[in-house]
């Protein structure tokens, strides 16, 4: 959809100046396509690495965890600190560089704080994929074992289970 094309396109020309977000370079047309041309974050997604782990019966160890966490946390302090609140932040949407950077990536779904009712800000940090996770069986969220929070009940029960 072009309104979102276009506000994720802005949220990176004036929000990709940090450590922890993908740097956008350019965008351009070619062949009736919309091409962006961003940083290279070639270590692939935290959830791919996840799942690689699990694959090998392994997890995260809790400094690697530590890290994702505080490099995550840095990038949406930035967001915050510039007015917006990412919406959909999930290990698909971080990613890792080669030197173990870790960047934000996927705009598409913010808010921004100056037009925000506070009673929407107050649900946000439970993303709809933890509390839908029983019906996404190849997805991870918790990042040292593959389940999230409440998992083990069905997604209605686990919203009445989360604090207000």
């Amino acid at each position: 959809v072009d309104e979102e094309i276009e506000a994720e396109y802005n949220i990176l020309r004036t929000l990709s100046n940090h450590p922890n977000v993908v740097k956008f370079y350019s965008m351009f047309y070619k062949s009736d396509d919309l091409w962006m041309v961003l940083e290279l974050c070639n270590g692939g997604s935290v959830t791919d690495l996840i799942k690689g782990l699990l694959m090998r019966s392994q997890q995260l160890l809790e400094p690697v965890i530590t890290h994702i966490l505080y490099g995550a946390l840095l990038g949406l302090q930035h967001l915050h600190n510039s007015q917006i609140i990412r919406c959909d932040v999930k290990g698909n949407n971080m990613l890792l560089t080669p030197e173990g950077g870790v960047k934000l990536v996927d705009f598409l779904y913010y808010l921004t704080i100056a037009n925000t009712p506070a009673c929407v800000m107050f649900v946000l940090p439970v993303s709809s994929q933890v509390i839908a996770c029983e019906q996404q069986y190849d997805s991870t969220y918790d990042l040292a074992d593959g389940d999230p929070q409440l998992s083990e009940m069905h997604p209605i029960k686990a919203l009445f289970k989360i604090p207000r």
